[in-house]
């Protein structure tokens, strides 16, 4: 594997082991509003994105990252992958972002 690809490979494995932490404390927060009557929305992403999961939670979404990112992982040639796993990665930063931004002035 070429040096750069190893590089990639690794900024993208920490990227989802950031990921997940926020997405356990994102989704309980989307519980605890739930809870209290809010947050009754069916999807976190609107039908027509780079992902193909559907959900209310974030877990889901992260789940198809991490099947996308092993999928590159097997076939790292594979540019069409790649750019869906970053696209991805891209949007639920992005999403989590604004979210947090929304907690903290809440």
């Amino acid at each position: 594997m070429s040096d750069n690809l190893e590089t990639v490979e690794n900024k993208l494995q920490e990227h989802l082991q950031q990921l997940y932490r926020q997405v356990i404390d994102a989704d309980q927060y989307l519980d605890d509003l739930r809870q209290q009557g809010k947050a009754k929305f069916q999807g976190i992403f609107a039908e027509q994105t780079v992902f193909e999961s559907t959900g209310n939670r974030f877990q889901p979404y992260l789940n198809e990252i991490a099947a996308n990112f092993e999928k590159w992982q097997h076939d790292k040639e594979d540019e069409q992958q790649l750019q869906l796993l970053v696209q991805q990665l891209q949007l639920m930063t992005e999403t989590l972002a604004r979210l947090k931004v929304i907690r903290q002035a809440g």
